[in-house]
């Protein structure tokens, strides 16, 4: 592999699965096929290497890079499938997409592999249930968890989520596996209490340290506590460290916000 290929591309170049997630990363790696940017020889994927055949094997089974691969896979395709639950895939929302992940630090060669992902989903019809059944498969439940989380950052990106967004997030989640307990979790950290999905715009739930540990006011301390323990335990950067340092750097900030939300209702309560 040559040294100025991204990680992600060079797993790109060697994955080959079917499922859904399979046909996004084929597509993918079609792109690059046909583009004079990149001449592929042999031991690169192109005239003369022939396709990986080897399963994959449980998570765990194969490299960070293929895995983070997968992680990232999985996102596009839940949020290009939200986009498109009322309608069309708009531009906006594919700038609100590629923000995103541009956003996440990559350097100009991994993102080169992430955009042309997306622009593969885009164009295909996504089954939500066979989807989620094809990355619950390939990926551990705090993964999982972080997918979730992750979709509901970026319905928000545009100030607001809307009903149609939510139920779509909700379903994959129960089609991924998550308990409703965690969904209930997840969705308080982005809803602020006592207003609708519409009535969200400008209000972010950031501000308030109870949203963020997805907690009343009039909770007891215990109930604190525990939110606080809950929380740290499904969100700490360790659970997707070998996702790769875009995604540790936005789980620091998450668990930042978690210690931060504890700090300021245990000052607020003098809990010692």
């Amino acid at each position: 592999m040559r040294k100025h290929r991204g990680k992600l591309l060079g797993a790109a170049l060697g994955f080959s699965f079917g499922g859904p997630i399979g046909a996004v990363v084929g597509g993918a790696v079609g792109a690059l096929f046909d583009s004079s940017e990149f001449a592929l020889g042999p031991g690169e994927g192109g005239p003369g290497r022939g396709p990986r055949t080897s399963g994959w094997g449980g998570v765990g089974a194969r490299s960070d890079a293929e895995r983070e691969l997968v992680f990232i896979t999985s996102l596009v395709l839940l949020l290009i499938g939200a986009a498109r639950s009322d309608g069309p895939v708009t531009e906006q929302e594919l700038s609100t997409i590629k923000k995103f992940f541009k956003g996440l630090g990559y350097s100009q060669r991994e993102y080169f592999i992430i955009e042309r992902i997306i622009n593969a989903s885009r164009t295909r019809q996504i089954n939500l249930q066979e989807t989620c059944n094809d990355i619950s498969s390939r990926t551990s439940y705090e993964e999982r968890l972080f997918l979730v989380k992750l979709g509901y950052e970026v319905a928000l990106s545009d100030g607001s989520i809307t009903n149609v967004e939510e139920g779509y997030i909700r379903q994959a989640s129960k089609y991924l596996g998550i308990l409703e307990y965690d969904i209930a979790m997840i969705r308080s950290s982005f809803t602020a209490r006592g207003f609708t999905a519409e009535e969200m715009v400008g209000k972010s739930s950031y501000n308030d340290p109870y949203n963020v540990l997805a907690v009343s006011p009039d909770c007891s301390d215990e109930e604190v506590h525990r939110a606080y323990r809950t929380l740290a335990g499904k969100y700490h950067p360790d659970k997707v460290s070998h996702l790769g340092t875009e995604f540790i750097d936005l789980a620091n900030r998450k668990f930042s916000l978690i210690q931060s939300a504890y700090s300021t209702i245990k000052k607020e309560r003098g809990i010692s």
